[in-house]
């Protein structure tokens, strides 16, 4: 048996607002920053599940209005009239699909020994924690304890059916709309578990999640949201909070990292001299790609802002410096290590070791020898 059910209604200023002139500002305005599609460029993506400022329509309107201090978001409340403003936020609305809004609770374990997870039984005990959750999936401490429920809206823009795909540990509720759509229990027959198809039209829904399990060093909740032709909207994953855009640049000693940047192959190493100078060694064919001096890594995505602009190094480009290093095309890398001033890679070429020193060379320059 499949239920339908109704999407939620916006607000009604959403319903008065105008989601066409929202899509002028947009495009007049806002693109430069947040891409033409929304996608994200200098500032973040305005279609992805993480929303670090919240993603429900009144966090939105809030950022719209007054901005976000330390950024080059600018609020716009003494710019554009309110109806104008109000568009702008139902036109990002329009765009959305996926997961929204997610909050998580957590609940005393005793008080739910020997009793179904319901909605009605949490709203009988408090909670001893609420947290929004900006990447809009489950996740908690390491060594957490407690009995979770979980609030959220999904955006559904294709019309089908849907189910949930809950990995079975613990027991896990999940209510749609409020009615039961998922039990399931790993203390019990599997024949009683309840897993029912939804079938759905374009629209907001909301739902809630209600999860216990066995304490150990970390939760392991893992589930979706199935949807047609592929559709999947992940429900858990890992926090990316402190995950920040960070200038990379060697101090006193030389650095190497691996860090995927645009117009680069994504094995290279990016060996950082004292002198910063920027060498990329392509560690499948043993060959110099680029160098830079006056250098610096410049790492994005920033997740908290969603950016999806690539990571990239910023200097002056070394003129000649791309060249073959190991010329065997019998090679195989092994590893890198920095010692001291030096970048070290090694690598087995024609069966035998062979070590590549890329050191600082002067202010703006670096020198290569291999032994």
């Amino acid at each position: 048996m499949k239920w339908l059910l109704a999407p939620l209604l916006l607000s009604t200023s959403l319903i008065q607002a105008n989601p066409t002139q929202g899509e002028i500002i947009y495009k007049q305005l806002c693109f430069t920053c947040h891409g033409p599609n929304l996608e994200g460029g200098i500032g973040p993506s305005l279609t992805d599940a993480y929303w670090h400022h919240g993603s429900s329509p009144e966090a939105i309107f809030e950022v719209i209005n007054h901005g976000v201090e330390g950024s080059e978001m600018i609020g716009y409340k003494d710019v554009f009239p309110e109806t104008d403003r109000l568009s702008l936020r139902d036109f990002l609305l329009s765009k959305q699909e996926g997961v929204r809004e997610m909050v998580r609770s957590i609940y005393p374990p005793e008080f739910f020994k020997e009793k179904r997870l319901t909605p009605e039984l949490f709203k009988t005990v408090e909670s001893t924690s609420q947290t929004l959750l900006p990447e809009n999936w489950i996740y908690m401490a390491r060594n957490a304890v407690g009995v979770i429920r979980v609030t959220a809206k999904v955006y559904i823009r294709q019309a089908g059916s849907y189910h949930f795909s809950i990995r079975r540990l613990g027991r896990t509720a999940v209510y749609f709309q409020d009615k039961e759509v998922h039990y399931s229990d790993d203390k019990a027959p599997k024949d009683q578990d309840i897993n029912k198809p939804i079938s759905l039209e374009p629209g907001i829904y909301s739902f809630e999640i209600l999860h216990e399990e066995k304490k150990s060093h970390s939760y392991r909740f893992h589930g979706s949201l199935n949807g047609p032709t592929g559709t999947r909207f992940p429900l858990s994953g890992r926090s990316l909070q402190g995950n920040i855009p960070k200038i990379i640049v060697a101090g006193t000693e030389a650095k190497i990292v691996r860090k995927w940047i645009k117009d680069l192959p994504p094995r290279a190493l990016l060996c950082l001299l004292p002198n910063k100078v920027i060498v990329a060694y392509n560690t499948v064919d043993g060959s110099i790609l680029n160098a830079w001096h006056s250098a610096e890594i410049n790492q994005t995505p920033s997740l908290p802002d969603r950016s999806q602009k690539p990571s990239e190094i910023k200097g002056a480009e070394i003129p000649e410096s791309t060249r073959p290093i190991l010329k065997s095309p019998n090679s195989k890398f092994v590893a890198y290590e920095a010692k001291g001033a030096a970048a070290l890679i090694r690598s087995i070429v024609d069966g035998k070791p062979m070590t590549i020193t890329i050191a600082p060379k002067g202010d703006a320059a670096f020198s290569i020898s291999t032994k």
